[in-house]
């Protein structure tokens, strides 16, 4: 795997403020079990909640950006990711990739491309990864419904001594026909799984060894 780099700038508390939706409500804990938070709150205008799901890995930030950089191995960590793949990469720090989501039957899965962006903080060292979906960047694909939207971030706070804090944070507007309600009984086992695989896959080679 490729060296990751990680670029510095004053900017990251701007982007990290235009990634994230502004909160309407107070958020509710939905679960807290093995070292993991997940919470909810409601966003102006949607029926479907916002989540946010935090934890505590013991990792580098070099190996959890290693990971998050290779696209062609999301699906064995990020959950119900069903297909990943690189469209554009405008450099080490800025790129667009197309996600497929699975849904339970009888829903169609989910798709839509995604454009993040890597930026630290220099007097922190915490690094965002913000979030934008692209739903008209593809032309959309029979048998799959195209989300209308998708905003959120990924952050990771470095505490010492080999442990860092991840924080994921996400909404997206579905499409489609399929109920709210449907959508927000995943609000738990998507982002409580995915932060399950990460910290798992993070100890593991080429990732554990990234610098």
């Amino acid at each position: 795997m490729n060296k990751y780099k990680i670029i510095c700038t004053f900017f990251s508390a701007l982007i990290l403020s235009a990634a994230a939706p502004l909160p309407v409500c107070a958020w509710e804990t939905l679960k807290n079990n093995s070292g993991i938070n997940v919470s909810a709150q409601r966003i102006e205008g949607s029926g479907v909640r916002e989540f946010m799901a935090v934890t505590v890995a013991e990792a580098t930030l070099s190996s959890i950006l290693a990971l998050l950089d290779d696209t062609d191995n999301y699906t064995r960590w990020n959950y119900r990711c069903s297909e990943a793949r690189l469209l554009y990469k405008k450099n080490d720090y800025e790129r667009i990739t197309y996600m497929v989501t699975a849904s339970p039957w009888p829903v169609a899965e989910r798709d839509i491309a995604v454009k993040s962006i890597v930026l630290q903080d220099r007097e922190t060292g915490v690094v965002t990864v913000s979030l934008k979906g692209l739903p008209g960047y593809l032309p959309e694909k029979e048998g799959r419904v195209r989300m209308t939207s998708l905003r959120g971030y990924w952050r990771l706070e470095p505490l010492g001594s080999g442990r860092v804090r991840i924080i994921y944070r996400l909404h997206s507007e579905p499409g489609g026909s399929v109920p709210d309600s449907i959508m927000n009984s995943s609000l738990v086992d998507i982002p409580y799984n995915t932060l399950w695989n990460l910290r798992n896959s993070v100890k593991m080679e080429p990732y554990k060894g990234a610098r």
